[in-house]
Parts: structure tokens; C-alpha cells; sequence
């Protein structure tokens, strides 16, 4: 999902910057807008949707080595991931049903949720940010609590019998790779959107736009939002 979110998105903004037209006159049913927003909303969630489900999971094989199966199946793993690509796609066909909005963001070269007081527009910024941040949260206090875990066996008295397996420290330094890129490269934008939406007076103009230092602003979240699919290892 980050190859292809980076893939999918890079090329309609490329695409926009090469070709040095007005998004409206070239796509003036905003179908392509449509489209890119859900791939932005569901592209960027699903890293931190994945990455809540494999701390959760770590923390189950660690805390409770015996209330799961010693290897979970092929079946139960695939199952899994297409549970949290169908949440993310969920969530970002959404403003497709009438929930919030996908418009054309500065400096006019790609799309996403728009920040405004509309009830659709806060109801939605608001469930894409919580849904985010307590993707991060349980991330953070789940792997933290299987490190500690871990630290304790392996310093304990019986660690020569204790001692976690390899495959698990570097499972645990992967997740803890992760859990870092995440938290650092999407929190704020999580706090940028719920920030905004709830701004009063409204941060949107009646007009349909936000000033242009929120615009800056949501511009250098995303980017720093987006070195989480390059990031992420």
C-alpha cells in the first residue's frame, strides 16, 4: 500500500504540474478529485491501520503466548489485512455518500478533505483524525508494553530459559520502526484537521477557502505526512 499510494497519487499531482492547467477546467465534474481523495484517505490509513494490527498482535503473542495459536494462518493473516483495507476504503468513500467533501487543495495540484464548518466537512475531518490518532495511540502503548515485556523476560531470573527468540526482537524493532515513522510524520496533520475543523470562527471563508497560511500549513503536513510511506520499514 505505501508503493502504490505513492504511485497512484504522485502521478495525478505530477501529471497536474506538468500539464499547467486548472484542475477545475480539466476536470470540472471533479471526478479525478473524487478519486484522488479516497486514494489519499485510504493510502494514509492504512499504514497506521496495519500498524495498530501487527502491535496489536505482538502484544497477544507476548503478554498471552497461550490464549492464540502458536502461528496464525496464511488465511487468518490475509483476513486480517483485507479487514483493514476494507476500513480505510470505507472511510474514504464516504464523502462519495454525502459525509464531508473532496476539493481541490493549493496550490491546485491535488485533493482532499476539505477543512470547513459545514457538519458533513467537521464530522468527517474529525473521524479521519480520531480514526488516525488512536491508530498511533494503541501503536504506541501496545509495542511499548511488549518491549517492557520483553526487557523484563529477558533480564529476569529465569532468562536463560526465557529469553524472547531472535524472530521476536526483530519483530519488536520493526514494529518500534514504525510505530516512530508514524507517530512523527502523522501527527500533525491528525492535529492540524481536528484543529481546524473545530476552529471558531470557522478557519474556511463563506467562500470556500481557508487563508492561505492554513493552506501552507496543510500543504507541509501532508508532505510530512507522505515520508511515512518511504519511510516505513
Amino acid at each position: 500500500t505505501d508503493f502504490l499510494g505513492l504511485l497512484v497519487t504522485g502521478a495525478i499531482v505530477a501529471a497536474r504540474h506538468a500539464g499547467l492547467r486548472d484542475w477545475r477546467a480539466v476536470d470540472p465534474a471533479c471526478r479525478l478529485c473524487a478519486f484522488m481523495g479516497v486514494g489519499m484517505v485510504f493510502f494514509g490509513l492504512c499504514p497506521l491501520l496495519l500498524g495498530a494490527a501487527m502491535a496489536s498482535e505482538r502484544f497477544l503473542g507476548i503478554t498471552r503466548p497461550f490464549s492464540r495459536p502458536a502461528a496464525a494462518s496464511p488465511r487468518r493473516a490475509w483476513a486480517s489485512v483485507a479487514l483493514v483495507w476494507a476500513a480505510a476504503l470505507a472511510l474514504g468513500l464516504l464523502p462519495l455518500l454525502g459525509l464531508g467533501r473532496y476539493t481541490v487543495q493549493y496550490p491546485g495540484s491535488w485533493c482532499f478533505l476539505t477543512l470547513g464548518a459545514e457538519p458533513g466537512d467537521v464530522a468527517f475531518g474529525l473521524l479521519f483524525a480520531l480514526l488516525g490518532s488512536l491508530s498511533v495511540a494503541l501503536s504506541l502503548v501496545l509495542n511499548t508494553v511488549s518491549v517492557a515485556t520483553l526487557c523484563r523476560v529477558y533480564h529476569g531470573r529465569a532468562a536463560a530459559r526465557q529469553r524472547p527468540r531472535d524472530c521476536e526482537v526483530e519483530m519488536m524493532a520493526q514494529l518500534l520502526g514504525i510505530m516512530v515513522v508514524a507517530t512523527v510524520c502523522w501527527t500533525p496533520l491528525l492535529v492540524f484537521i481536528a484543529l481546524t475543523v473545530l476552529r471558531d470562527p470557522p478557519a474556511m471563508s463563506p467562500a470556500g477557502q481557508l487563508s492561505r497560511s492554513s493552506e501552507r500549513q496543510l500543504l507541509i503536513y501532508l508532505r510530512v505526512a507522505t515520508w511515512n510511506q518511504i519511510l516505513d520499514p
